[in-house]
Parts: structure tokens; sequence; C-alpha cells
């Protein structure tokens, strides 16, 4: 019982403490932030930042991580090369993962931020956009479908971008399903094809 409790105050430590950060960082980069300042804005001494992390990196790359194991969880059917088709539910997962932790994504996506993570999320995007043009056109070049993945990337970040900045005030199926129009001919036709040759 005794063990639960610890247990219970280290998750809420840890939450006040990434919490403080994300804060900290919608007002300066990381590297203007110190120790001292996430500690006092949550009422605990140094001691206790240290005994559960290095330093801010550390504090950063675990909740980098965490939300990164999240959005691999999300892009998951596209990695396994399930049906590459029905891109939309997919699509509003990760904009609904955004709107629900619309804190963490404007400090670790914003102007703050150094861009880490969104590169790791743009290259497992790579990989399952990858996935799912090659079982729709083997015979593509890879070089041109890397140029499509850039110009599809690219647009989505904008956009995603511009949503966050403005409050988010589209729904998220709403604004997958616009995504989708914007994205989805190449796949519309491939799929007409297949679907009229009976494979």
């Amino acid at each position: 019982m005794e063990e639960k409790k610890i247990d219970r105050r280290v998750r809420k430590t840890k939450r006040q403490l990434r919490l403080a950060l994300t804060e900290l960082l919608q007002e300066k980069p990381i590297k203007d932030i110190t120790v001292r300042e996430i500690a006092n804005r949550v009422d605990i001494n140094r001691g206790t930042f240290y005994a559960h992390y290095d330093d801010i990196y550390d504090l950063m790359e675990q909740i980098e991580q965490s939300m990164f194991d999240e959005f691999k969880a999300i892009l998951r059917p596209l990695l396994e090369d399930q049906d590459p088709y029905d891109l939309v539910e997919t699509i509003t997962r990760i904009f609904s993962y955004i709107r629900e932790h619309a804190d963490l994504c404007l400090v670790t996506l914003g102007p703050h931020s150094d861009k880490k993570l969104l590169y790791r999320l743009i290259e497992l995007g790579k990989q399952a956009c990858l996935n799912s043009q090659l079982s729709l056109f083997p015979h593509a070049d890879p070089h041109m479908l890397d140029y499509y993945y850039t110009f599809v990337s690219s647009g989505c970040i904008a956009i995603l971008e511009k949503w966050m900045n403005e409050g988010m005030p589209d729904s998220t199926d709403h604004l997958a399903a616009f995504v989708r129009t914007l994205i989805s001919p190449a796949f519309d036709t491939a799929r007409a094809k297949r679907l009229s040759s009976g494979q």
C-alpha cells in the first residue's frame, strides 16, 4: 500500500514537472530555462527534480519519446501494410491527438522547440507513406515517391501549424477530410484501377 502511495506521488511530481516545462517553453526556448525555474514553479527543491531527471534536456527527451511512441501507435496500421486507402481515420486520429495534447504539441512542435521531434515524426510518416504508395504503385520510382512525400508532409505541417496557431477552430473530422481531398487523388485513381481489374 505504501509503495502505491509513493508511485502516485512520483507520477504526480513528474506530471507537474512536465507541465512546468511546457508552460515555460511557451515563453522561451529550452536553452534559456533553468532547473530552478521549473522547481520553483511546482514548489519543490532542485534535488527532487534531479531524483527524476538528469537535466532539463532529459525531461524534454522523455516527453518527446512518449509523444513519438503514441504517434507511432496511431500510424501502426499504415506501417504494417494494412489498407492504404482509408487515410481519413489515421489523419483524424493524428489531429485528435494534437487537440487532446495541445499544450505539449504547441511546445514540442512550436517555434521554441528544436524541431527534433518533428523531424522524427516526418521520418516515421515517410515510412508509412512509402509503404502505402508502394503497395499501390509497386513499379514507381522510389526517388519520385520521396519527392511526393516531401510535398505532402510540408503541406500537412503548414496546415497543422496554422490550425494550432489559430486555436484549432475546425473539428478534427472536418480538417482530416479536407486534407484527404488534397492528397487522395492518386490513391483513389489506383483503387479504381484495382477494383476494375478485379484485384
